[in-house]
Order: structure tokens, then C-alpha cells, then sequence
């Protein structure tokens, strides 16, 4: 049995209806799913309180601590890339939409692998 958990960040709690955030570091929610053997078997959507809003961790230490094996987002800076490259999770960005519609483009291999370049500018 293949087990694979993917984080994505969202603007709100509709899990796979909700809209991508496209500034990973400042994400109200992580939308967490989990596939076994190719099918989605949970939805789980967690509210972020990050160092940015208060919080005592970044968004990738909320990541790394999820157990998630791969991360789907709009933006993040080369710090984050860092931190969860070093991870072993495998990360793509420049996503944008709902969840559902970026988790087919993923199962399509449509999807850019992020690097430290990964920021659009928009305050990564």
C-alpha cells in the first residue's frame, strides 16, 4: 500500500472547493490529503498560526511536522525551499485555482518543481 500526504496552502476551509494561497508564508489554512494507492482516503484542512500571525513556527516547520511527503503551492521563498528540500519532501509551485483542479494537474505531472527562484516577487 503506496501512502502519500499532500499539503496545500489555502485561503479557506472548503478542502478540496478551497482556493490555492498564493503567498505560502502567510496562509490562513494547510489543506492536508492523503492518497493511498492512488485514491484520496482523508481531507484534512488545519488553521495555521504562524510566526507571521503570531505563532511560535514558520510555515515549513508546520509543514515538516505534518508528515506531508509533498507540497503543492502558488510562492514561496528560498528559505522555504531550503527547509523543506532538506526535508526530503518534494515541492512544486506556481500553482494557482482550487484544490481539486491543482491535485489533477499534479497526477498529471503538469506541475514545476520549486527551487530557490520559486518566488514571483510578490514578497516571498
Amino acid at each position: 500500500m503506496k501512502i502519500t500526504v499532500i499539503s496545500i496552502p489555502t485561503l479557506d476551509k472548503r478542502g478540496l472547493l478551497a482556493d490555492i494561497s498564493t503567498h505560502f508564508g502567510k496562509t490562513p489554512y494547510f489543506t492536508l490529503i492523503r492518497y493511498e494507492d492512488g485514491e484520496i482516503k482523508d481531507i484534512e484542512v488545519i488553521e495555521i498560526f504562524s510566526k507571521h500571525s503570531g505563532g511560535s513556527k514558520t510555515p515549513a516547520e508546520i509543514i515538516m511536522n505534518s508528515k506531508a511527503d509533498i507540497l503543492i503551492c502558488g510562492n514561496l521563498g528560498s528559505k522555504a525551499v531550503s527547509m523543506l528540500g532538506d526535508g526530503e519532501m518534494e515541492i512544486f509551485s506556481g500553482a494557482s485555482g482550487r484544490v481539486k483542479d491543482v491535485l489533477k494537474e499534479w497526477k498529471r505531472g503538469n506541475l514545476e518543481a520549486a527551487d530557490e527562484n520559486s518566488c514571483n516577487g510578490k514578497d516571498c
